[in-house]
């Protein structure tokens, strides 16, 4: 997948590394070469950089925006990620995120106002941090929490102590076909098992 990313700041670095690491072909947009280049100092990225502005129209171009299949608008500016992704939509790339600082921009009454102006997803960060701590209070005893399919599928990790009153419970004793849930996994120290019905804690 071709992925442009606008704004080498702390977002859009980190997104860039961790994209970049899945061999995604990545290209990383910022004015600031010194950005750019402190970025491309650890030596073990495989990304492009380019110094031009997100909002420059032959930059974008040169950047090869046309072709590209997601387009990601990280900068500090709200408005200049807005800006960027309708640019960028309307040369051609298939799909555009941008970063707000306005919580009334992610109300689901504007999403189609944001398609029609080439925007195709909208990222609010204080709300996301804020979605995070509310589910970690109202989950403390989960340590690890995924959603997928929007939230279709919920896969959870559990730490269980050795007096839990389930310790020892055979699993076909604990899930039923009517239980909403399935044990998938067990990490036991360094080795990780995918049980079958016999299987215990």
């Amino acid at each position: 997948m071709k992925i442009v990313i606008a704004g080498a700041g702390a977002v859009g670095s980190h997104l860039a590394a961790l994209l970049s690491r899945e061999d995604q072909d990545i290209i990383l947009i910022d004015e600031n070469p010194e950005k750019t280049a402190r970025l491309l100092s650890s030596g073990d990225l495989d990304l492009m950089t380019l110094n031009v502005s997100p909002t420059s129209i032959s930059g974008l171009r040169e950047g090869g925006v046309h072709q590209c299949d997601l387009f990601i608008a990280v900068t500090p500016e709200e408005t200049r990620n807005i800006t960027c992704c309708m640019l960028a939509h309307t040369l051609g790339a298939r799909k555009t995120i941008a970063r707000v600082d306005t919580a009334e921009y992610t109300m689901p009454q504007y999403r189609d106002l944001f398609q029609q102006m080439g925007v195709n997803s909208i990222i609010y960060p204080e709300g996301l941090a804020a979605r995070e701590i509310l589910d970690g209070i109202k989950r403390s005893w989960v340590r690890q929490y995924w959603e997928v399919a929007g939230g279709a599928l919920v896969m959870l990790g559990i730490k269980l102590r050795e007096k839990a009153r389930i310790t020892g419970v055979a699993l076909r004793d604990l899930c039923d076909a009517q239980t909403p849930y399935r044990i998938v996994a067990i990490k036991r120290g360094d080795d990780t098992i995918i049980p079958t019905g016999n299987a215990n804690r």
